[in-house]
């Protein structure tokens, strides 16, 4: 190979890391996908259904905050699930995170059988028991914390809660 034309090889090396570096810079300094802090809830370790570490971003926030924490075999979680399934045009403009402590594949099945997985304003997550005790005093489940725009916890509820009821919490 001549000198020119390894000079060119090299130029087209360089020229493809550097189109390769831009992109990669530009898609990862997104204000919108960044990780930003949840609060008190960043103590629980939150995951996603994928086993993958919960990374809240900007995009996810739709208002207010609702932290759930369900287990999928309990009548009054299910019971909630409906409640949110059925009033959910209601609660578009709040970030709902379901957040249970039993294996990914029950929380998986109970996002799918309650219908509660499509919708974009609805995650669900894992965190370990002992996370969730340290954080809050649990005495029934579903154990429901509002927070405002600044993840600042403003109301609780425990056992099953109407959605007008909820939605009353976040206006106070």
């Amino acid at each position: 190979m001549n000198k020119t034309k390894k000079r060119s090889a090299a130029y087209l090396v360089l020229g493809l890391a550097t189109i390769l570096a831009i992109t990669l810079l530009n898609s990862c300094s997104s204000a919108d996908s960044a990780p930003v802090s949840m609060g008190e809830l960043d103590r629980l370790h939150l995951y996603d259904l994928d086993s993958a570490q919960f990374e809240f971003t900007k995009e996810d926030v739709r208002g207010s905050l609702m932290a759930v924490l369900f287990s999928p075999g309990c009548d009054h979680c299910q019971a909630q699930a409906q409640e949110f399934y059925q009033h959910i045009d209601q609660l578009q403009d709040i970030t709902i995170i379901m957040i249970g402590s039993e294996p990914l594949e029950r929380i998986k099945d109970f996002s799918v059988k309650y219908g509660l997985s499509k919708f974009k304003n609805v995650r669900f997550a894992y965190s370990s028991p002992v996370y969730v005790m340290d954080l809050w005093q649990i005495h029934n489940i579903p154990h429901i914390v509002l927070y405002d725009k600044d993840l600042q916890p403003i109301k609780t509820f425990s056992g099953t809660t109407p959605v007008d009821k909820i939605l009353a919490g976040f206006k106070k």
